[in-house]
């Protein structure tokens, strides 16, 4: 590996955002503490690559920082399990990064890390053989990261092939690339520390990972994840939580529209500036409701529409 000190998992601890009240900077020492502490995973990662089965969370930055440096797979937890096989063996993948709710989905031959506890401690198991890794010691690791790192040209990410993203990225995200897509959405976007974007994607993708995560954070902001809430308490969290941006799937906003009609008023988010939809497309009639209930225009997002007005930022590969 060369420069490591310009891979993102670094560069997203010396931005410090936050992900759910946890730091950006405490979820990659406990990544980093996770190969120190389990020399399984070592093993079953030596020569391969990792897999992760998560949408973009606390527990997803631990799993990235945790692949150190090696090309993390992303799976979609919507796919099937022989499509989910097949993504572990055509990626040669040594172990999986994932949760409880989704273990069943790997094959158990498969070792895994499970990190529903993280980044207090994670679960290494596979087969019958089950040890709980303590990660309470990380908070002491040392971490060295440059907030302006541009990021090495070599593999970060390999995205799903359902991804729109995958064929224009040649199916694989180097960290340079990666970096700078987030910064220029976070530039895009004009977000800053004061931030707080509600992040609703619950499958991982380019789109939900650069703009639902890498981008507050590299703009040292606070990201609140949302994953299968009932749509009028997110609404009750956009205006109790003071969340400036919400990335979500046209369907959730779909859904909060008629929990805003529900209860008779018009949502109250008065630091609320941004709403961008991604992985569907938000239609006329969508974007018309949206602004007439909550005073912000909804903007298309999803990396697949060209004609989008947000779309992930950063210039194309080169391949």
């Amino acid at each position: 590996m060369s420069d490591p000190w310009s891979h993102l998992s670094l560069a997203l601890a010396a931005a410090n955002g936050q992900i759910d009240s946890a730091a950006s900077r405490r979820l990659v020492s406990a990544g980093v503490a996770l190969l120190q502490h389990c020399a399984p995973l070592v093993r079953a990662l030596h020569g391969r690559r990792s897999a992760i089965l998560l949408p973009f969370s606390p527990a997803f930055v631990v799993a990235l920082a945790a692949s150190e440096g090696r090309e993390g797979v992303l799976l979609d937890s919507r796919a099937s399990a022989v499509e989910i096989d097949r993504g572990l063996h055509d990626g040669n993948v040594g172990a999986v990064f994932t949760v409880s709710a989704l273990e069943d989905r790997v094959p158990a031959a498969v070792p895994r890390i499970l990190l529903d506890a993280a980044p207090r401690s994670a679960t290494w198991r596979v087969g019958s053989s089950v040890r709980d890794i303590d990660l309470s010691l990380h908070d002491g690791l040392p971490l060295e990261g440059e907030r302006g790192a541009v990021g090495v040209d070599e593999a970060c990410l390999r995205l799903a092939p359902n991804d729109p993203a995958s064929a224009a990225f040649g199916g694989v995200a180097t960290h340079r690339q990666l970096m700078t897509c987030a910064r220029s959405t976070a530039l895009a976007a004009r977000l800053s520390p004061r931030d707080n974007t509600l992040s609703a994607m619950s499958a991982p993708s380019l789109f939900s990972v650069v703009v639902g995560g890498l981008a507050p954070l590299l703009a040292s902001g606070r990201v609140t994840t949302v994953t299968n809430e009932d749509p009028a308490t997110v609404i009750e969290r956009i205006e109790r939580e003071g969340v400036s941006m919400v990335v979500a799937p046209p369907s959730l906003y779909a859904s909060l529209l008629d929990a805003i009609d529900r209860r008779g008023r018009r949502l109250d988010a008065p630091i609320l500036q941004r709403c961008i939809a991604g992985m569907g497309v938000a239609d006329q009639s969508l974007r018309t409701r949206w602004l007439s209930a909550t005073g912000v225009a909804l903007r298309q997002g999803d990396e697949t529409h060209a004609g989008g007005d947000f779309s992930v930022g950063g210039p194309a590969p080169s391949h």
